[in-house]
């Protein structure tokens, strides 16, 4: 077989020109491509106006100008999230707050219904108290009780003496306690007049 040098470059030629149409025939034939005969249907042009138009200036300034506003819209509404969080909280801490002082409020209430209770104690020991000096005192001379009684205050004298049983002892103890310091006396004799104290 005499193949020549020309017969060779011939086949490489003719295969060059042939393997672009070989090439597209297999890919019709696999469906990776396809042909179409004629334009461009109306629904592929209303696509191209669309993107077209979407990619003018005037859309480009207004997909901007939306961009902002959502960016902003998005911002506000963290912000606001942070300020929702923060109410709570603050809520929370109120709540918790009110639920201090409500029980401190109960804990002052107990604290002052003990306290009237000892005050009351109190006073009934100390009227115990009056009573039994009232008793001492008054079984004293007025001489020796009334420089003891000096030491006391105004109304205690007073409380002592309205408390002692007989009048005359009253009477008595009082006048020694006026022959010490009369302003004194007369301090005691305006308590022992005064009802509304209660001595």
């Amino acid at each position: 077989m005499d193949i020549r040098l020309k017969d060779l470059i011939g086949v490489g030629v003719a295969s060059l020109l042939l393997f672009p149409v070989i090439f597209f025939a297999v890919l019709l034939a696999t469906g990776t491509a396809r042909l179409e005969v004629g334009g461009l249907d109306n629904e592929t042009k209303r696509r191209i106006a669309g993107y077209l138009e979407r990619n003018s200036p005037e859309q480009q300034a207004q997909d901007l100008e939306q961009s902002k506003l959502y960016e902003a819209n998005r911002q506000a509404a963290v912000e606001l999230d942070e300020k929702r969080r923060l109410l709570q909280e603050e809520t929370a801490r109120l709540e918790l707050l009110k639920l201090e002082t409500s029980q401190n409020l109960a804990q002052i209430s107990q604290n002052r219904e003990a306290i009237d209770k000892r005050v009351g104690e109190s006073q009934v020991l100390s009227d115990q108290k009056i009573e039994e000096l009232a008793q001492v005192y008054g079984s004293m001379k007025p001489v020796e009780a009334a420089p003891i009684l000096m030491n006391l205050d105004d109304d205690s004298i007073a409380r002592i003496i309205k408390r002692v049983p007989d009048a005359r002892t009253q009477g008595r103890l009082l006048a020694a306690v006026g022959a010490i310091n009369t302003q004194r006396a007369a301090s005691v004799t305006k308590i022992l007049g005064w009802k509304e104290r209660g001595l």
